[in-house]
């Protein structure tokens, strides 16, 4: 097993059938072992480890590597979730598989599969596309507003350069990484219309930071996540909450639904709080 791990990290993670035999492996034993679970074929002439996530296993049989939000998803990068797997290959190929089954022809109209030709691919080293990489995938691929949300999550990681063209691009909607959450990313896209005085990530004294922070007196939190229910999460927000009151905040508390379903109750009871002076000392 020690062998294969050596193997496989020569092409981060992909080992093709040639050096299988150079390493003193025959057929047979191949074949034994992928019987043994110990390696898997993901098509002709090309093997991964057990483990190795299924999205890039369907990437690999495709014929190139997993890139955009698919693997910006996988290098823990807050996107919306995709219902299809997204491939980069290089622009002359021509040997694409399903992702289902390497027997198969890819079929141009595949729903399972978005296909993002390079003129280069390094899918044969890699099988995941760098955060760079699928960042310029994704912006060729996905609206504003889910750019953003990926460009700022990545900044925030520290796993995306502030100068790459993506970033400077957004620069001037303050996708700067100061936002934690892409529930938060996109709270902040939507109030900029209304020119509000929010201030994102906010140290309160004897309470914490909070996410937003509007005029001095307004305090918005917005979950991060679709799931937030945990007994312990909610017992702490509202801790938090009674607080922040009495400090004197006004607090306004959205779920992930509210903000991504419901945005219109979300901003008309934002603004409703300004309308009555929520936010002013």
């Amino acid at each position: 097993m020690r062998r294969l791990t050596t193997l496989a990290a020569e092409r981060g993670g992909l080992i093709p059938t040639f050096r299988l035999r150079q390493s003193g492996l025959s057929p047979r034993r191949i074949a034994a072992l992928c019987h043994a679970g110990q390696l898997t074929r993901v098509r002709h002439g090309w093997y991964v480890l057990p483990g190795t996530p299924n999205p890039v296993v369907e990437a690999v049989r495709v014929g190139g590597q997993l890139t955009c939000s698919t693997a910006l998803a996988l290098h823990g990068v807050w996107v919306h979730a995709a219902p299809c797997i997204h491939v980069a290959v290089n622009r002359h190929a021509t040997q694409l598989r399903s992702a289902s089954d390497p027997r198969r022809r890819l079929e141009p109209l595949d729903p399972d599969v978005v296909v993002h030709w390079r003129r280069a691919s390094t899918a044969t080293t890699s099988m995941v596309s760098s955060v760079a990489d699928a960042i310029d995938d994704y912006a060729r691929c996905a609206p504003l507003e889910h750019r953003a949300v990926a460009v700022d999550s990545a900044l925030h990681r520290g796993v995306l350069s502030p100068q790459h063209p993506a970033a400077v691009a957004l620069r001037p909607l303050g996708v700067i990484g100061i936002c934690e959450s892409g529930t938060e990313t996109v709270f902040w896209l939507r109030m900029r219309r209304h020119s509000l005085p929010v201030t994102r990530q906010v140290r309160i004294p004897s309470v914490g930071r909070v996410d937003f922070l509007i005029g001095e007196r307004l305090v918005i939190e917005v979950d991060g996540r679709e799931f937030h229910d945990r007994e312990s999460s909610f017992d702490h927000d509202r801790d938090r909450d009674a607080q922040l009151s009495i400090l004197g905040y006004r607090v306004l508390r959205f779920s992930y639904r509210q903000v991504f379903d419901r945005w219109d109750t979300v901003e008309a009871a934002v603004l409703a709080a300004i309308g009555r002076g929520d936010h002013l000392p």
